[in-house]
């Protein structure tokens, strides 16, 4: 006999119960703030993630269009270098009352508006282009962690910085790479004004000895200097102001995330809520997490006045300095009109360089809070991916056997922090057997869990076929947005399956006035009742036609005429296979071939064997 080992994907710590984590959707708990990377962790955690962009399949497309972000960047930069030698030319041209210059000045400007123009059009056409293929990279690389391995399910039962990875993906994401793209493109502007007029100021300021408060001093690019000192003062300032934003910004974006999550909720359970007349808790569940938002945003408020009472000044102040600081030189009469003009323009051109972390503090905020959220879902799928969060402790095994069975050996369940849970027991059937695991329901849906191998906690092991897998059939299938047919073939995609296999499996599971619906798209989950979403379930069955079966009650919405002709179905179609009922026992005509129920036993469950009793066929 042969056989290969493995390990399920592990699943990290929950609160104790079957279920998510108390708090945040998504298992996340509140918390007061989550911890925050520093900068140069931050940088290095998001270019290993986002990074690999640049030598992806795309990667071509990715380069030519960020070395034409980068030239145009630079047309960018040299049209307010070509307005600045503009700029003295017109003011001389005024002071001289030179009529023929003033209008060949006229007609230069009208070729720079032209060029400007052209190179803002084709540079916003070509960012919007890289940001939109990056943030679907980045997208799909996030959707192949989430959904792939149950890791989606495993997540909400783990604790982390991770909660609504759905607003994660499709806005933290967005952010992140929009956000990522326009910062590196100022930045980098920035940089090039800085060094274009640099030189410009250098070479304006004239004089290198000075004279401050009567005294003599000896300062080439004087000019240059004051810029510096001054931007430096604006900047220091700003960054004090600006520290309480970072985290002001990612707790109201997780607050935001939480209300939305909770109104997609109410939303999905409508019907309960409505039958219950639950509408005044939801209402008051929906305040409080709006609350959490106003507070949230209360907070980001209090940090953004704090900036702007600073900003607001020296803002205004920057529009003046420059003139103020070239004066004295105009009223001397060692510069022009011209050069006055000349050099205010290029002293407000290298302060507004200066000025970038002042100018992009708020967005900065907004995307390392969004980097953040995203980091957080990548790392908690890295960590479930490896198994770190088992790797201490025992887990249980997946044994593949060239033996046609299905079974457990020694099988032992235990909580994340190594509390037993059900204790070690043994069980086994072959192809074309019926086995029943029955008891208390907390129990055997921990049990079920184990055997989708979404519960690694525990000991033993899993036996199954080489290179068979069990079709689960859960209580309530799932059903993706979209037309009836892909709804029926999931999950294989619709053209797996003709047209002739699918009316024919909706005829015998007697979803018959469906067919003629095949086409039409809708929330399927809200239109069909339990019963025949149950029986879609059957449908499924009879297009996949595996040879080993788990249903967990998964007839338990349909009445027993019903119910008895989809086990019906079974015990005809699928003869040869194994199956695996668990939950409730359902009317199996000649019963089942194994039959084990969990008890509970003090703090832990127990499973026993129960004699297998020959049932009296259905309605009889």
């Amino acid at each position: 006999m042969t056989s290969q080992t493995d390990t399920p994907a592990e699943t990290p710590e929950t609160d104790g119960s079957d279920g998510q984590t108390a708090g945040a959707p998504g298992g996340s708990g509140r918390r007061s703030g989550p911890a925050m990377r520093s900068w140069r962790s931050l940088f290095r955690d998001i270019l290993a993630l986002a990074g690999p962009y640049w030598r992806s399949r795309d990667r071509w497309k990715a380069i030519g269009w960020t070395v034409a972000l980068v030239i145009l960047t630079i047309g960018q930069v040299s049209v307010p270098v070509a307005l600045n030698v503009w700029s003295e030319r017109l003011f001389d041209a005024l002071e001289q009352r030179a009529f023929p210059m003033f209008m060949t000045l006229i007609g230069a400007l009208l070729v720079i508006i032209g060029g400007n123009v052209m190179i803002v059009a084709v540079h916003l056409r070509t960012k919007r282009r890289l940001q939109v293929a990056w943030r679907g990279w980045l997208s799909r690389r996030l959707l192949d962690e989430w959904m792939a391995a149950g890791r989606h399910y495993q997540a909400t039962l783990i604790e982390g910085e991770h909660d609504n990875p759905d607003g994660r993906i499709a806005e933290d994401i967005r952010i992140a790479t929009e956000y990522a793209v326009d910062l590196a493109h100022s930045l980098l502007y920035a940089v090039l004004i800085l060094i274009s007029f640099t030189q410009i100021l250098w070479t304006l300021s004239g004089s290198p000895e000075i004279t401050l408060f009567g005294v003599d001093l000896y300062l080439p690019g004087h000019l240059v200097w004051v810029a510096l000192i001054y931007a430096t003062i604006g900047t220091s300032v700003a960054f004090f102001l600006g520290r309480p934003l970072v985290r002001a910004v990612n707790r109201r974006q997780t607050d935001e995330a939480n209300f939305r999550f909770g109104l997609v909720h109410a939303r999905e359970n409508s019907l309960a809520i409505a039958v219950l007349h639950g509408e005044p808790d939801e209402r008051r569940r929906l305040n409080l997490l709006f609350r959490g938002v106003s507070r949230a945003w209360d907070r980001q408020t209090g940090a953004l006045t704090n900036i702007f009472f600073f900003t607001a000044s020296w803002s205004v102040l920057s529009q003046v300095f420059p003139v103020l600081i070239a004066a004295p030189r105009y009223i001397s009469g060692a510069i022009t009109l011209g050069g006055l003009m000349q050099t205010a323009q290029a002293f407000q051109q290298m302060i507004a360089a200066l000025s970038w972390p002042i100018d992009n503090l708020s967005k900065v905020a907004e995307w390392r809070a969004s980097v953040e959220r995203v980091l957080g879902l990548h790392d908690a799928m890295l960590a479930l991916s490896r198994r770190n969060m088992v790797s201490e402790g025992p887990t249980i095994a997946l044994r593949r056997t060239s033996d046609p069975v299905f079974g457990f050996s020694r099988l032992q369940v235990l909580e994340p922090d190594g509390t037993l849970v059900i204790a070690p027991f043994d069980g086994q059937i072959s192809a074309g057997q019926k086995m029943l695991i029955t008891g208390d329901p907390a129990m055997v849906n921990k049990l079920f869990k184990v055997v989708a191998r979404l519960w690694p906690w525990g000991s033993g092991r899993l036996d199954l076929p080489q290179r068979e897998d069990l079709f689960f059939m859960p209580q309530r299938p799932y059903l993706p947005i979209g037309d009836l047919r892909a709804v029926v073939c999931y999950p294989m995609p619709p053209e797996h399956y003709g047209d002739e296999q699918i009316v024919a499996v909706l005829k015998r599971v007697g979803l018959e006035d469906l067919i003629p619906s095949l086409e039409a798209e809708a929330t399927w989950e809200n239109v069909l009742p339990v019963g025949d979403q149950q029986r879609l379930g059957f449908a499924r069955l009879l297009l996949t036609q595996p040879r080993w079966i788990c249903l967990q009650d998964a007839t338990d919405g349909l009445i027993p005429e019903d119910e008895h002709a989809m086990l019906r179905i079974l015990q005809r179609d699928f003869a040869s296979a194994g199956i695996l009922i668990m939950g409730r026992p359902v009317p199996f005509d000649g019963g089942f071939d194994r039959i084990l129920t969990i008890s509970r036993v003090n703090s832990h469950a127990e499973v026993a064997e129960t004699p297998v009793v020959q049932t009296v066929p259905f309605g009889q």
